[in-house]
């Protein structure tokens, strides 16, 4: 009476009813997520990601990797509201392909010196030819240290035969005398090796000399008379690697050699060693090579010598020059102990230019390829390049060589590596750092690729058709000229073969069922000793 009110609609306050009521500010309005305020009304929302479900308030997850296309090629992962587009290690997801992309590692840095990218993954590389390798990080790199000490202690008392690789005398004496002089020479000799000049005496090439050498491991005497050359062989083998006294003496018209005080040879002769010249009788004396080409001996010899003198007389005469020589120069002193095999100091390489090729008997005159190669090696340190063959454009088409990493499993492990350019084809474990004599078998052809450390068969890292691909690209390195490398590899890049550092420590190689030996390379760096090794140290 006397009045009126109004009855609102739900949503809306006021006498009149014209004020909307904000449902939202009261528990969101019972919405899960959003709540959105409307005249006289409200409405319930969701976050990206998210759909409402029927009851129009409480929201729930939306899948978007039932949407096939979601992520393209990539994996989708459904998270909470979002999604993820997965890739492998070394991929990224790019949304505007929705495809994974590779990641270049080496364009972020990671590796110290030289990077290989590859498709999601990248492998570093370090500078062995300036003795470092991979670190345990697999990104920087550190020095490659011996792991077995080898006694490379040197004798100042002696005077090593082989320092020149180009066959040149070590020591050259030239003795000149008032009267007529007979030559008497003594001196302790040690060796393995077969073959080698220990001494030439006499004049020049053309006229009268005589050269003390060694044939399949007997001495050899050569002697040019008046224009007349002889060759005799006798005595007892003596490349056994046991000091033996040897001592030539010219003797009333004779030439006496004896071996330990036993006369292995006597041999008449027509004249003198000491040529008179001018009123003074001469004589060149030359140590470990002959003064002229070693093809003008009576029978040509390969003059390089890897042996060993010591308590060296020359013509009764102690030749005070020569002993204060080789105390000063380490390079002319001989390992004071040996063994049989060729030591490799960790510098420096032989190279031979060998042939692949071989004419198969099932398909006639057709050519096909093999490389068979045994080391036997006893290594000083992990890491170092064994055999390698290189093509004229520098490429490493094949290589065998030590390492202390599994590059695809970023592990590290001593392993031996049988590797085409820079693909490792097979890798077998050893035990590098015993202090043992381990046998490397290889056996490469064009249609398989073997490798066996001391008897046991290593694994495949391609697959068989990676395999076939990698052994038609050595087939055509092999179709053009390859040098075969023992030790080590010319300057090539860190990138182009999975190790590039020299070897350091003892082996002998055999390559196609034949012994590889050092005195016939085409190059060989003078520290590295053809038929002596030092023994490692004995265990503390």
């Amino acid at each position: 009476m006397g009045t009126f009110y109004c009855q609102c609609r739900d949503g809306w306050a006021g006498r009149l009813c014209n004020r909307d009521v904000n449902e939202c500010s009261q528990e969101s309005g019972s919405c899960s997520q959003i709540c959105y305020n409307k005249p006289g009304s409200f409405q319930c929302g969701c976050y990206s990601g998210y759909t409402l479900s029927l009851d129009g308030r409480t929201c729930h997850d939306l899948d978007e990797c039932a949407d096939a296309g979601a992520c393209g090629e990539a994996q989708c992962q459904n998270l909470p509201g979002s999604y993820s587009c997965l890739c492998d290690e070394g991929y990224a997801f790019s949304s505007q392909e929705k495809s994974c992309r590779d990641v270049d590692e080496c364009a972020e840095g990671r590796c110290e010196q030289a990077c290989v990218n590859s498709p999601g993954s990248y492998t570093c590389h370090c500078d062995g030819r300036g003795g470092l390798k991979l670190s345990p990080d697999m990104n920087t790199c550190e020095d490659i240290l011996p792991c077995v000490p080898f006694n490379v202690a040197k004798s100042v008392k002696s005077l090593y035969l082989g320092r020149m690789f180009s066959g040149t005398p070590v020591i050259r004496l030239r003795f000149k005398r008032l009267q007529p002089t007979r030559l008497v020479a003594e001196f302790d000799f040690r060796t393995f090796d077969p073959e080698g000049v220990l001494f030439f005496a006499g004049g020049h090439r053309d006229s009268t000399w005589i050269v003390l050498g060694l044939r399949a491991g007997r001495l050899e005497l050569q002697l040019r008379y008046q224009g007349v050359g002889r060759v005799t062989s006798s005595g007892p083998i003596i490349n056994h690697g046991s000091w033996q006294t040897i001592s030539v003496e010219e003797l009333e018209r004779n030439l006496v050699i004896k071996v330990n005080k036993d006369a292995v040879m006597k041999i008449a002769v027509a004249g003198d060693l000491f040529q008179l010249d001018r009123g003074l009788y001469h004589l060149n004396l030359t140590v470990g090579g002959v003064p002229f080409k070693e093809k003008d001996l009576v029978q040509p010899m390969n003059p390089r010598l890897d042996g060993c003198l010591r308590s060296w007389h020359w013509l009764d005469g102690e030749d005070t020059t020569v002993q204060e020589t080789v105390k000063a120069n380490v390079n002319m002193q001989c390992f004071s102990l040996t063994e049989r095999g060729s030591f490799f100091p960790g510098r420096g390489f032989a190279s031979y230019s060998l042939d692949y090729a071989r004419t198969s008997p099932d398909v006639g005159t057709e050519t096909t390829w093999e490389v068979e190669a045994v080391a036997r090696i006893r290594p000083a340190a992990d890491t170092g390049m064994l055999l390698a063959l290189v093509g004229d454009d520098q490429a490493v088409a094949l290589s065998v060589a030590l390492v202390d990493y599994h590059s695809t499993k970023k592990l590290k492990k001593q392993l031996v590596v049988l590797a085409v350019e820079s693909v490792t084809l097979v890798l077998m474990e050893i035990k590098v750092c015993d202090g043992q004599e381990h046998v490397v078998t290889v056996s490469v052809n064009k249609d398989e690729a073997t490798l066996v450390v001391d008897g046991t068969k290593g694994q495949s890292e391609v697959s068989p058709a990676g395999l076939q691909e990698r052994l038609a690209v050595l087939g055509r390195h092999l179709q053009g000229s390859v040098l075969t490398f023992v030790g080590g590899l010319p300057d090539v890049p860190a990138t182009s073969a999975p190790v590039t550092a020299f070897y350091r420590g003892c082996m002998t190689l055999e390559v196609n069922r034949k012994v590889l030996d050092l005195d016939e390379a085409i190059y060989k760096h003078s520290d590295i000793t053809a038929h002596s090794c030092p023994p490692a140290e004995p265990a503390a």
